[in-house]
């Protein structure tokens, strides 16, 4: 694919974030626009903090988001300040530029915006929406920043129309609540459900975005930088469905067979191995490989190796119980096995997926 040439020719920055709650905005904001992708219904992956700080891969559109976060009472941003290179030793380019470089004219296919809780003003109106493109701007405006980019980037043509401005309304002071019930709206809207401890969901999905975002090896490998700094849809509604009630996930159907366990001290084992289980399977790239392989193993066996759970449990354990890392108790093992057959049971894996 081209686009993934393109992206991979691109600049890239692994600096670090200059401050913790800097940062944490940074990352919400971007699990906020995945929730929105997901409310659309687009298949997406995004990368936090490579090339930019937050992008959006689709599969013939890049979409690159500079987060700015200030203090309540900060000036508005101005084309000036937009467009001002930092001075000093370590001089770097100005806000606008830095993005640019990463549209560098490819506007049918390459969005650039600055994303701040500031409105822009430009020649005295101030701009609150959403979104604003920088070619909507009157002629002498948009002639000035296109001079001031080309003299910065040593370029003959400036194009305008991919590149934005977002004025975003996150509280900056607890953005986390926002987006904890944007979540919750979220998967009501788009799995007709509640969630099952939405803090526990939330803690999940955080995690798994500040871990991708603070990898900073270098990458020369698109699939590599993908899976090391990115999350698919795939990944991020997985990981929404392991606390989406009465969804297919296998999890409740569990939970009542360790209900019904006799004994208490293996019943209390098995409950911390599901809780475990929650978590793992929605981001252990071992976990989900192995799930696909027992599906597959359900799908092609004997009637008579499935005739009951128990019947079917030992028929997993003595294909695959050698199969898991060492830290896997026999308790998580054995309910790795029943989340699956429930999930088989309720035709959740397609044929053509495993």
């Amino acid at each position: 694919m081209e686009l993934e040439k393109y992206y991979m020719s691109l600049p890239y920055d692994l600096s670090g974030s200059m401050s913790k709650n800097r940062f944490r905005v940074e990352l919400l904001w971007g699990v906020g626009r995945m929730l929105e992708l997901l409310e659309q219904d687009q298949e997406f992956t995004m990368v936090f903090d490579y090339a930019c700080d937050i992008e959006v891969h689709f599969d013939k559109k890049l979409e690159f988001y500079q987060i700015k976060s200030h203090a309540k009472g900060t000036s508005n941003y101005s084309i000036g300040k937009l467009t001002k290179k930092s001075e000093g030793e370590k001089s770097q380019g100005s806000i606008l530029g830095k993005l640019y470089v990463l549209n560098q004219g490819n506007s049918n296919n390459v969005k650039v915006a600055v994303v701040s809780n500031v409105p822009l003003s430009v020649n005295k109106k101030i701009y609150t929406d959403a979104e604003t493109c920088f070619d909507s701007f009157d002629k002498k405006e948009k002639n000035k920043i296109c001079d001031l980019l080309k003299a910065e980037l040593g370029m003959s043509e400036i194009d305008l129309t991919a590149v934005f401005y977002i004025c975003t309304e996150m509280d900056l002071k607890n953005p986390q609540d926002a987006i904890l019930g944007k979540l919750i709206f979220t998967v009501k809207k788009v799995r007709g459900c509640e969630v099952d401890k939405p803090n526990a969901l939330y803690q999940l999905i955080y995690d798994q975005v500040n871990e991708k975002a603070c990898y900073e090896k270098d990458v020369s490998d698109y699939e590599d930088l993908v899976d090391k700094k990115g999350i698919t849809r795939s990944n991020f509604e997985y990981m929404i469905d392991c606390h989406a009630k009465n969804a297919k996930t296998g999890f409740e159907q569990t939970k009542d067979y360790i209900d019904n366990v006799q004994n208490i001290a293996a019943k209390k084992r098995f409950k911390a191995a599901l809780a475990k289980l929650v978590e793992a399977m929605a981001v252990s790239k071992i976990l989900k490989s192995m799930e696909k392989e027992i599906a597959y193993a359900l799908r092609t066996a004997e009637e008579s190796d499935l005739e009951n759970i128990d019947v079917t449990i030992e028929f997993l354990r003595s294909r695959f119980h050698d199969d898991f890392p060492m830290e896997y108790s026999n308790e998580e093992k054995i309910v790795f096995y029943l989340v699956i057959i429930y999930r088989f049971e309720e035709g959740v894996y397609d044929e053509d997926d495993i």
